[in-house]
């Protein structure tokens, strides 16, 4: 065995010498004009203020507009006034607030549940449930695009984790074949939408999976709550599925509900268990008192008023048909919020990225970890705000500014 190397600066750390040579592609590409952490200084609606100039914003995940919407902004503020900015403890203990148990109730009647369990944070909710469900003598299922929370969580845990090919109900049905009667609990992880390519996942065939081998399914529903169904209900909703066809449904309160924080969804048992044991939650200071008040406005807003949803599917149909009509590759985008446009390599992406911000639009590109090497895109996300001139605009402008940076947009796949 070779002897170990001791690290004793962090510069010399493998990961961080990695990381540089991707920066140091990113700068070859674009110079010091980085296209992340860019400011914006005013909600992102539809627009945002950029360096005091007015954009089209094309990279919010603000799906439905609640964040800076009068009556979301309004609640966020009365609650600051009767509970103040925090709530100073873990909930278990000192934390409670009427606001939250009812926040609580009424995200569980949205997602056709029993019971709903708040947290402070949309990844922090995937990994700590993920990782702390199973256990040693468990099986945990993934799909592998699945987030990185949910990544973190199967490294967490004790039980065995294992992959499937995207989507590929098959492929899953024989890894049940083979190892479901060698575990204890099986724990099926999947998305409602996926948030690189913008597909939705097979989730109807995945519920018959897990009833046909007694198995449980998680689903996140960080893409697919507030864009999928009437009321922006997600996977319950747009599959018309029954309450316990899905054993837990992960939200996140952090982008169409216009707040901060996460949720889990599912039976009383599970949920009740999970308010007593689960270390993200028993071991956290509860969410701010403003984004749980944030939150229960938005998705009152949802609940009483479809047309918020006909509009986002409206705009949803417009991008993805007048990208396609101008020959761009989306991918597999076609009824969610998330419509990646192919670009192909990492430095065009970011070149693509920072053109189109000079040109009065943003759009944040994606790029290697995230997607494959070869595989980087530019990542649409539409919202209610839209209107069809805006989108029109931005896919011209794509157009035009890749024409200039010499780009060729890559078709659609055969």
């Amino acid at each position: 065995m070779d002897p170990v190397k001791p690290i004793k600066r962090f510069e010399d750390a493998p990961e961080f010498i990695a990381f540089m040579q991707r920066k140091a592609e990113m700068v070859a590409a674009v110079g010091q004009d980085d296209p992340y952490f860019v400011c914006h200084d005013s909600p992102l609606t539809d627009t945002s203020l950029m360096a005091g100039k007015r954009v089209l914003n094309f990279g919010s995940y603000n799906y439905v507009g609640m964040s800076g919407r009068p009556e979301v902004s309004a609640a966020a503020k009365e609650a600051i006034d009767r509970y103040g900015t925090s709530a100073s403890g873990s909930r278990l203990l000192a934390g409670e607030k009427t606001l939250y148990k009812t926040l609580e109730k009424e995200l569980a009647e949205w997602k056709r549940a029993e019971d709903c369990l708040v947290l402070v944070s949309g990844f922090g909710t995937n990994q700590t449930f993920v990782g702390n469900f199973c256990g040693e003598g468990d099986l945990i299922l993934y799909d592998v695009l699945a987030h990185n929370s949910i990544w973190q969580g199967c490294q967490m845990s004790r039980a065995t984790a294992r992959p499937f090919p995207h989507n590929n109900v098959a492929a899953l049905e024989r890894l049940l074949v083979s190892r479901r009667e060698k575990f204890g609990k099986v724990l099926i992880v999947i998305e409602g939408a996926y948030s690189m390519d913008g597909d939705i996942a097979p989730v109807p065939e995945i519920v018959a999976l897990k009833k046909k081998y007694g198995c449980f399914l998680m689903v996140d529903e960080a893409h697919s709550s507030c864009v999928l169904g009437e009321t922006g209900g997600g996977v319950d909703e747009y599959f018309d599925l029954q309450p316990g066809d899905i054993d837990v449904k992960m939200g996140t309160l952090s982008k169409g509900l216009g707040a901060c924080g996460g949720y889990l969804a599912g039976s009383r048992a599970i949920i009740e268990y999970m308010r007593y044991s689960l270390p993200g939650f028993v071991f956290s200071v509860g969410i701010s008192p403003a984004l749980a008040a944030a939150a229960l406005t938005s998705q009152r807003l949802l609940r009483s008023d479809p047309s918020i949803m006909r509009r986002l599917h409206d705009n949803i149909e417009t991008f993805v048909s007048e990208a396609k009509a101008r020959g761009l590759d989306t991918c597999l985008a076609a009824h969610t919020a998330i419509v990646p446009v192919m670009v192909g390599e990492d430095t065009d992406a970011y070149r693509l990225s920072n053109a189109m911000r000079r040109a009065g639009v943003f759009v944040p590109p994606a790029v290697y970890p995230a997607v494959p090497r070869g595989k980087a895109r530019l990542r649409f996300c539409v919202i209610s705000e839209h209107t069809r001139e805006e989108i029109v605009t931005a896919l011209d402008t794509l157009l035009r500014v890749a024409k200039e940076e010499g780009i060729a947009l890559p078709g659609p796949e055969a």
